[in-house]
């Protein structure tokens, strides 16, 4: 029988039914141990790959008080950084997204308080790459779970800003020093988890995997010795089970159980059942058309409650061809240009964004500590750049009109209505959202009389104090700019000095504004911002149809 210390008496109360080699304080002990073998046994630096969830937790638990234990014996090189890491979207559930943020706090206090060299580390995505300038940005659509599309968003948002802290990390180590991560999967948790494992070799000590050395605390736990663990830990020294690096880890609980909508240790049955709960980023589609544990989440904290509605209407845009832009501006050799279904309409891309600064406000309002910012200064700039580089708007500066709105004016821009556009049928089966469905090419002579040839958006970068000065000095002035080019708004933004480009890039940049400027004169572009399936059938634009 698997048991727990009681922290009221000195007793143990049995917890679970499951059969164990060992008791779990014995397996607690072995593992500490395992983990201070692994930096002793050569110049070792441990990354915690940490989520905020309760596996991911215990392993914190457990590293952190290896190195205070070597740091105590004086056994713990000081040069020697370790390291915790853990992804931030941008769009993360803000309950999970304060949770996290306060066991990050707890961790780097302990670090001090242990003389251990230590960093806790959130990972972001690029501004370029971030869900508010891709996906509002008008460069793509949103990842939709379907068959044979990629889930861009995991590669970009997560394990990329990872991969990359990771890597900065290992450069910063002293010569010689190796890096180990840790994690943790158990092979409890699906039948696929553990053929993954396998696959990894997945064991307590130090494998090697596709370049990656790692390990595995806590592999061979179950759900009910991760949950004894975290409502029976206590700090380090003071006499608990189980050590922690928090005063306490019961939270944990309270974030499943607020997820869940019920306890998620004793479910109706009475028995021990592992937590369901998708706690991710708010915008995700892939929880279906409905997001049950960030709707269970919104009757305990209701400021999640407009997060909830606008993923709702977002989820609704999948099949609606009207709210779609199908007028690629990357130009391939000789002047032609994608008639695909890319990211969305500038009009419904302007309705996303006045709807995100609304609810922004609206959270300034109740609060004065509010839970989230969904558009800051920084990446509503990085929008308007967007915007211009792509030719997604009839007027110049609509985003910056957008903020002064809503942050200047105090207008209030509802979520819009719910699309009602189903699934096309074609030859039998449903065209999922349109990805990647490539209707033709459309080559002009003004194009291709130019020489214009292929290029992607160039990166960029925005000073975020410089937006943010823009916006509160000269933000009405140019809200009121309705006349000009908007494709000029780009140039204006490199001359403040707000964004840059790096200078390899500029004339690739001047390239795609003229090719912008002359599909707007040529009436092509009011399909970019409008929406829908372009009609062009004449004798000066072709449309060449790929088989």
């Amino acid at each position: 029988m698997n048991l727990a210390i009681n922290l009221h008496t000195e007793s143990a109360t049995p917890t679970a039914l499951e059969a164990a080699a060992q008791p779990l304080p014995e397996r607690v002990r072995h593992a500490i141990d395992q983990l201070k073998a692994i930096v002793m046994e050569q110049p070792t630096s441990l990354l915690v790959a940490y989520s905020g969830g309760k596996d991911s937790t215990v392993v914190a638990s457990l590293a952190l008080a290896a190195l205070a234990e070597l740091a105590q014996e004086g056994r713990l090189p000081a040069d020697v950084e370790h390291l915790v890491a853990t992804s931030n979207t941008g769009i993360e559930n803000p309950v999970i997204e304060r949770h996290v943020g306060q066991h990050l706090g707890a961790m780097r206090a302990f670090g001090r308080a242990h003389a251990i060299p230590l960093q806790a580390k959130w990972a972001m995505p690029s501004l370029a790459e971030s869900w508010q300038v891709s996906v509002l940005g008008g460069r793509r659509q949103m990842a939709w779970p379907s068959e044979g599309q990629s889930q861009y968003c995991s590669v970009d948002w997560k394990i990329k800003p990872i991969d990359t802290l990771k890597r900065q990390h290992a450069k910063s180590l002293p010569k010689g020093v190796r890096q180990v991560t840790l994690l943790g999967s158990r092979f409890e948790e699906s039948a696929r988890r553990a053929a993954n494992m396998q696959d990894q070799g997945a064991a307590s000590s130090v494998v090697e995997h596709q370049g990656r050395l790692l390990a595995y605390p806590i592999a061979d736990w179950t759900t009910s010795d991760v949950w004894d663990y975290i409502l029976f830990a206590q700090p380090l020294g003071q006499g608990g089970p189980f050590p922690s690096y928090a005063a306490t880890l019961a939270d944990v609980l309270e974030v499943y159980n607020s997820a869940n909508g019920e306890c998620s240790i004793v479910g109706d049955s009475g028995k021990r059942t592992p937590c369901g709960a998708r706690t991710g980023c708010w915008t995700c589609p892939y929880a279906g058309k409905s997001d049950e544990s960030l709707t269970n989440m919104a009757k305990d904290h209701p400021e999640m409650e407009p997060l909830l509605a606008l993923r709702q209407y977002i989820v609704t845009l999948r099949h609606d061809v009207g709210a779609r832009n199908f007028i690629g501006t990357d130009i391939k050799d000789g002047g032609a240009i994608n008639i695909s279904a890319a990211g969305y309409s500038g009009e419904a891309l302007l309705n996303l964004l006045r709807a995100c600064l609304t609810i922004d406000a609206e959270e300034m309002e109740r609060s004065e500590t509010p839970a989230f910012q969904i558009i800051t200064p920084q990446e509503l700039v990085a929008i308007e750049w967007s915007w211009a580089i792509r030719g997604l708007q009839l007027r110049p500066w609509e985003a910056t009109r957008a903020w002064v709105e809503v942050h200047h004016q105090g207008k209030r821009y509802p979520i819009p209505s719910a699309s009602t556009a189903q699934a096309m049928q074609a030859g039998g089966q449903s065209l999922h959202p349109l990805a990647g469905e490539t209707l033709g090419s459309l080559v002009t002579p003004l194009m291709a009389n130019a020489g214009i040839s292929g290029s992607a958006g160039p990166r960029l970068e925005v000073d975020p104090e410089g937006a943010m000065e823009m916006l509160s000095i000269e933000g009405d002035q140019l809200a009121g700019r309705v006349e000009g080019s908007p494709e000029a708004v780009a140039n204006s933004l490199l001359i403040r000095g707000v964004v840059s480009i790096p200078a390899s890039r500029r004339a690739e940049l001047d390239r795609r504004l003229t090719a912008v400027a002359r599909l707007r004169e040529e009436g092509i572009m009011q399909w970019a911002y409008h929406g829908g399936r372009p009609e062009l059938a004449s004798n000066e634009f072709q449309l060449e149809m790929v088989g």
